[in-house]
């Protein structure tokens, strides 16, 4: 009862006929009630605020007053990121009565701020040991440049789904059998479990694999050979590698592009763009991955060259290009030009998900790399550059490292012995990201993301859906980018997922299309607070089927509580 009173007090309850029922998707059965459920620790019994916990996060009740910013952000430029959220939402009970009435808001500053207030309950997000802070990162769209036909040039492919790859859901695995061999049969893409004395089936063991619950989807491949009929993990990148792309596996090649680097950022970032000869601009997006952990490198982007031609404006959008930082032996030259805007900018550059970066003074007083005989390997490191350069500028031109008093004009190589060496690189990260193309659509418009729905620039972010459910609201807290005018004080909107996008306080922003928003996307790296808006409904609901539990010192024990804050029966389930 005093949960409830708390949950009045922090949001006003939705107008008639909001019901109070599950959320699954309108044409699916309810999901079953789950064993392990999040638990609700109330307060004292003078009113103190109450708790809910997962096995992932806690979540305190807030009020819309204690959110830094509200007041000053302009809503209505995330009115249509709501929208968005809504196609999707609307077709769960408790969310469609809010979206029915959201197409009835008048589109100012304080309709819509009353509409958020009057209809959700504002809960704070906390790390599970109860500390208020996490990491915000920023991701963006990148430009490559590529062609549909294979050349000397074009020679890095752009994969689609291999055919040959199979997934499984491990959580409809009885709990009894998820360490054992089972048998499984094939269903077009996936694999089910087989009837006994099945004929065509496949032994799987799950005792090679680690079942997470973040992703429940296992990637895998049929093997038939002399042994027996069985199923492996999916191909890692060093395998994908090692059998040659795109030659080695049964896949379609969607373009081409020059700069392997180029494409593994687009491949972190999860979507990109290629532009082809004469203009077009093919759009893609991510299809499927190869089941095995993101293991990010750190990328440096080179500083882009912007040219302006009186009287037209800025040059068309330029293709990215990447070195990769650390590498022993390669780019010195694309690593100082790096390293020059990084200390011009006072600002880390850095990729999605990717490790924390060095503290300045330590990337600044960083020495030379040198091979084993003790001297810097010039041509190596030439090659590379100029393969990274290419793209945007003549090959025979000096780089702008060369261009240094005292630098030596770069010789012309073979970009071929580049591209193997940057292949050797990659092979480190055992995640491959395979693409689609998408329809053409506005090139305002931004990527789908995860949700299903074009993300927002500014106005979207990627979580974890245990922790935020996809598609709904929340209120992010954190400094915004060198140089920015954008204040990173605002309502945002859950609408993407990424690999590296794990826990309680988590999230990645996304900032749009092209280089300026990659720069942007690599300045962000901060320490931000988060809140999330669920419907009153729901909110209520949450409360009156989670156990209460009074005095427990550091709350329920993490075994008996739910994965999900919001069981959806996609994004998040509850796997028992």
């Amino acid at each position: 009862a005093a949960l409830l009173g708390l949950a009045a007090c922090a949001s006003p309850a939705p107008g008639p006929g909001a019901a109070a029922v599950s959320t699954q998707a309108s044409g699916t059965p309810a999901a079953k009630a789950p064993s392990a459920t999040p638990q609700i620790r109330a307060g004292t019994p003078a009113g103190g605020a109450a708790e809910l916990r997962t096995r992932n996060a806690m979540f305190k009740l807030a009020t819309f007053d204690e959110l830094p910013g509200w007041p000053q952000d302009d809503l209505r430029a995330g009115w249509g990121a709501f929208r968005n959220s809504c196609e999707v939402l609307q077709k769960r009970e408790e969310w469609r009565d809010i979206c029915i009435a959201s197409r009835g808001v008048t589109a100012t500053q304080p309709a819509i701020r009353a509409f958020f207030e009057s209809r959700f309950t504002l809960l704070r997000i906390l790390n599970a040991d109860a500390s208020r802070e996490g990491e915000v990162t920023g991701y963006f769209e990148p430009l490559l440049e590529g062609r549909l036909q294979r050349s000397t040039e074009f020679n890095v492919p752009v994969m689609g789904v291999p055919r040959d790859l199979v997934t499984i859901d491990w959580a409809k695995v009885p709990k009894a059998q998820r360490r054992s061999v089972l048998r499984v049969k094939a269903e077009g893409g996936m694999l089910v479990l087989a009837a006994p004395g099945e004929a065509a089936t496949y032994a799987l063991d799950l005792r090679r694999f680690d079942l997470d619950d973040r992703d429940r989807r296992l990637r895998l491949r049929l093997v038939n050979d002399a042994s027996a009929a069985h199923a492996e993990p999916y191909y890692s990148r060093a395998e994908l590698d090692a059998r040659g792309l795109p030659e080695g596996i049964d896949a379609p090649v969607i373009a081409w592009v020059k700069d392997p680097l180029a494409l593994y950022a687009m491949q972190v970032q999860g979507s990109g763009r290629v532009r082809l000869p004469g203009g077009d601009i093919l759009r893609l997006q991510y299809a499927e991955q190869n089941g095995h952990p993101f293991k990010p490198l750190r990328l440096l982007p080179h500083t882009l060259e912007r040219v302006v031609t009186r009287g037209t404006g800025p040059a068309a959008e330029e293709p990215e290009s990447f070195s990769i930082e650390g590498d022993d032996a390669a780019a010195p030259a694309a690593q100082a030009a790096a390293q020059s805007h990084e200390e011009e900018h006072n600002e880390p550059v850095v990729t999605r998900g990717g490790g924390v970066p060095p503290a300045p003074a330590a990337t600044a007083a960083a020495a030379p790399k040198r091979t084993a005989a003790g001297v810097a390997s010039a041509d190596s490191d030439r090659m590379v550059d100029q393969l990274l350069q290419g793209s945007r500028r003549n090959p025979a031109a000096p780089s702008p490292a060369a261009k240094k008093p005292g630098a030596a004009a770069p010789a012309i190589a073979s970009s071929n012995a580049a591209v193997q060496r940057i292949d050797n690189r990659l092979v480190s990260d055992p995640s491959y990201v395979f693409f689609k193309t998408v329809e053409a659509r506005p090139d305002t418009e931004g990527p789908q993301g995860a949700l299903g729905v074009p993300l927002t620039a500014g106005r979207s972010v990627a979580v974890d859906p245990r922790i935020t459910p996809l598609g709904y609201p929340m209120f992010l807290s954190a400094p915004a980018p060198a140089g920015s005018t954008i204040t990173m004080q605002r309502l945002v909107f859950a609408q993407d997922t990424g690999g590296a996008i794990r826990g309680a306080l988590r999230a990645d922003y996304f900032w749009g299309f092209g280089n300026a928003a990659g720069q942007k996307a690599r300045q962000t790296r901060h320490r931000g607070q988060m809140w999330v808006l669920l419907p009153a409904a729901e909110a209520k609901r949450l409360a009156a089927s989670r156990i209460v539990t009074r005095g427990v010192a550091g709350g329920a024990p993490a075994d008996a509580a739910g994965t999900c804050l919001v069981d959806d029966g996609e994004f998040c389930s509850e796997p028992d």
